[in-house]
This record gives C-alpha cells, structure tokens and sequence, in this order.
C-alpha cells in the first residue's frame, strides 16, 4: 500500500501544480505567472446567445465538461466501492451535482453555436495550462482498488481532480464575459473548495 501512496502522489503533485489557467492559484491563494491578453467578446446576435460571451467562457464551459465527465467515473467508482458512508454519501452528492452542471453547459454552448467538447488537441489548450486530465490510466488503476486502499486512493485523486476545477473557475472569474458562466465559475470555486477540505479530513 505504501508503494502505491508513492506511485499515487506524483500525478496528484501534477495535477495540483498544472491548474488550469493562465494564471495559477491555490485555493486562498493569490495569482501568479503572466496575465493573458484580453479577450474579444463575440456579438451574442451572431450566435442567438442570451448575453455576450468571449473565448474565455466557451473555454471554460468546454473544458470544465470534459472535467466533469472524469469526475463522474470516479465517483461512481467510489459510491460502490467505499467502505465508509461518509465517502460514498460525498461522491452521491457529487454525482447528482456535476450532471446536472454538464448538461447546464452543454445547454450553453449549444445555444452559442459552440462544440461542447474541449478540442483533444494538446496545442489548443497551451495557453490555458493544458486539458484538464485526470488520465484513464489513473482511473483504470483505481477501479482496479477495493477496501480501505480505495478510499485513500480516491480522496487523494479526487482532492487532485476538484483542485484543477478550483484553478478553471478562477480564471473563468478572472477573465470571463457571460454572467451566467461567471456565476457558476464562483458556485464551482466554492463548492469544490468545501469538497477538498472535507476530503482532507476524511484522510486524517
């Protein structure tokens, strides 16, 4: 168990450090690295948004969905495998929260004429600290974990995985056009910082 704490920590060291944003911050923290160009915003007419939009928020919306789908496998994982109610209540809740997010931004992106799907492209999302990835390598390892292993395992993946939503709805924040995706940007920036904190506990 201790070998695969080992092996487990690097990508979460990863993916802490590799938020995705320009500029990257911790939860409490206070931006850093360079501060991207502003966005231009796209006419809400040409596209039958409800508001105006710019690259920022479709690229929020797009990568935050790709997001949600990795977090979905892995509370699933966890609402049939953990050991303690507790676990397995927190990835429920999680569950019926980040489907009903992914549909809303589906929505959103339709309406703006927009792919709902990050493009898979490594280069497309340079500028934005790379695609939100919480590998089918890691995933496929955890699902292959039961017992109390599991547990440890998942909370240490799935307080990786919320972190880089934390850094998204941050930038969204910072550099976003439509009020409705900045607002869910502060929900999500919130809500994940409660979820990693409770999870930190869960671990002891």
């Amino acid at each position: 168990m201790a070998r695969y704490r080992r092996t487990l920590l690097a990508p979460v060291v990863l993916l802490l450090l590799a938020g995705c944003g320009g500029a990257s911050t911790a939860p409490g923290g206070s931006p850093a690295g360079p501060t991207p160009a502003p966005q231009p915003v796209v006419s809400a007419t040409a596209t039958g948004s409800p508001g105006p939009f710019n690259p920022a928020d479709v690229m929020f919306l797009q990568m935050m969905v790709t997001h949600h789908g990795q977090g979905l496998e892995l509370v699933r994982l966890a609402e049939s495998r953990a050991q303690r109610a507790e676990v397995r209540t927190l990835a429920a809740a999680v569950d019926v929260t980040q489907t009903e997010e992914q549909e809303t931004m589906r929505g959103w992106l339709r309406n703006w004429g927009q792919p709902t799907e990050a493009d898979p492209a490594d280069h497309a999302h340079a500028d934005h600290g790379g695609l939100p990835a919480t590998g089918p390598e890691q995933i496929a390892a955890l699902g292959r974990i039961t017992g109390a292993e599991f547990e440890t395992a998942f909370l240490n993946l799935f307080i990786a995985h919320q972190h880089n939503a934390v850094e998204m709805a941050r930038n969204e924040a910072k550099f976003g056009q439509d009020p409705a995706a900045r607002e869910l940007a502060g929900r999500i920036d919130q809500s994940r910082t409660a979820q990693i904190n409770q999870m930190l506990t869960m671990l002891g």
